[in-house]
This record gives C-alpha cells, structure tokens and sequence, in this order.
C-alpha cells in the first residue's frame, strides 16, 4: 500500500534541493565517500535514448498524434493553474 505524501508540494520540492545541496556538500568535503559503481552504472546510460533501443520506430502519424496529446495536457495543466491562483480574473 502506498501513503499519500506526509509533506506539502512546497516541503518536497525544498527537499529535492536540500539533498543537492547535501550530495555536493559531501563530494566536496569528503570525495572519498562517493560509491563509485554507482556512477559508472550510470556513466553507461545513454542520455538521449533513440527509439530503437525501445524496440521499434516511431512513424509520423504517431509523432503528430503525441505532439496533439502533449499540447492538450499542458493546455489543462496550464488552464487548472490558472484557475487555481485566480491569474485568469485580473
């Protein structure tokens, strides 16, 4: 089962920088504590993976239909923040 945050949107999003900070704290003040076989694992990730290596291509009709479906979620997206912080009544 899993619990519903025990935080606020605000505290998590503080906490993800905190933990930044913390991460470069100790690599600048102690180096030595780095585990190494966690970045070479992720030295061995592609950063920009291609379609291919998902198992197939990607057609254009496929490609416009995601662009159309991207656009709409961010449009509600955008339309519910907007309704939220009342930025629309102005």
């Amino acid at each position: 089962m899993v619990a519903a945050p025990e935080y606020s949107s605000e505290v998590q999003a503080k906490i993800v920088h905190a933990l930044c900070v913390l991460h470069n704290f100790i690599r600048i003040h102690d180096p030595d504590d780095l585990d190494i076989t966690a970045h070479e694992e992720l030295a061995r990730v592609p950063q920009d993976p291609s379609a291919a290596e998902f198992g197939g291509s990607i057609s254009a009709t496929e490609q416009r239909e995601a662009t159309s479906r991207r656009d709409r979620i961010a449009k509600a997206m955008w339309d519910d923040y907007v309704a939220y912080t009342g930025a629309g009544s102005q």
